[in-house]
């Protein structure tokens, strides 16, 4: 693939059990290996990810760029930042032009761009619901709902700086960086609760009736009961958590340094497996992840690696 360089080099993972302090994970957490890491170098640093037609489409900002997994780059704009797969190609938010544009993987080319207006608009996080798309828009502190041909249906006002959406069982959620807050929306109703303990809330994904919180500010995750909207659980001791990702039973919170990824049972709250993939420093962007076919595909844009593993 054009723009990639294989290392050669294979991580070891380590896995530890943590206590309750400030530094480490609270919860119940394993200290057996977690084995290796495959790591893909790049020309240039990757932050969206996601699994489309079974690889992993990766995201460059600083190249407005994308990789697809087995293609050339495919110019998308200025700083695009994430990826979502749906049944009518592969949507990408391109923050620097205002835009989301639309790839088909068979030709691998752009066929579609949509300009959000008003001007100035800052689309970030995309997720697919399985009938429409939904793009955060971070400077118009909002949610938009796009039908599969790009066409606008509806927006919905958030809080402060939304970054990422997912889409759940009980609707769409929205973290809200700025506004520490999580938005709900649903049946075309909209709920924002602020999050009193939780500063910097950013990655987000409901799974088993609760909704999962990376808290980056605060260095920990939580839970919120998806129908009530408060809190149920909250796992202390994850620097730089970022990224949030259903599995299953777990959840997976990944931290900017190292990166890290933290595994916790989703309906426990306890810390199953701690996972350092490398040494890396916080990133002034964000780390990215997607689970392409049995894999975890974590990126880190400041070192331009991306880390392929089993699912935890």
């Amino acid at each position: 693939m054009k723009g990639l360089l294989l290392a050669a080099a294979v991580v070891a993972l380590t896995s530890a059990a943590c206590g309750g302090s400030d530094d480490e994970p609270s919860g119940a957490g394993s200290a057996t290996p977690s084995g290796p890491a495959r790591v893909t170098e790049l020309d240039d640093g990757a932050v969206g990810v996601a699994d489309v037609d079974g690889s992993a489409w990766l995201v460059q900002p600083e190249a407005g760029t994308v990789l697809p997994g087995d293609g050339d780059p495919v110019e998308v704009g200025e700083a695009p930042l994430r990826i979502v797969d749906t049944p009518d190609g592969a949507w990408v938010s391109v923050i620097g032009d205002g835009t989301v544009v639309r790839i088909d993987p068979a030709s691998g080319e752009v066929d579609t761009t949509v300009r959000l207006e008003p001007g100035g608009s800052e689309p970030e996080g995309l997720a697919w619901d399985g009938t429409h798309l939904w793009v955060v828009d971070q400077a118009g502190g909002r949610v938009l709902e796009l039908d599969p041909d790009g066409s606008v249906v509806d927006s919905f006002a958030t809080d402060d700086e939304p970054r990422l959406v997912a889409a759940g069982d009980s609707g769409v959620w929205v973290a809200n960086y700025g506004g520490t807050s999580v938005t709900r929306v649903a049946g075309g109703r909209v709920r924002t609760v602020h999050l009193s303990s939780c500063v910097g809330p950013q990655g987000i994904a409901e799974v088993a009736g609760r909704v999962w919180v990376s808290c980056t500010l605060s260095g920990k995750a939580i839970a919120l009961d998806a129908r009530s909207m408060k809190q149920v659980a909250e796992v202390t001791g994850l620097p730089d958590a970022d990224a949030v990702l259903a599995n299953g039973d777990a959840v997976y919170v990944v931290g900017q340094s190292g990166p890290t990824v933290y595994v916790i049972d989703a309906a426990t709250g306890e810390l199953r497996d701690t996972v350092r993939l490398d040494d890396a420093p916080p990133t002034s962007e964000n780390v990215g992840a997607a689970l392409v076919g049995s894999d975890l595909v974590v990126t880190h844009p400041d070192v331009r690696q991306v880390y392929t593993l089993p699912a935890p």
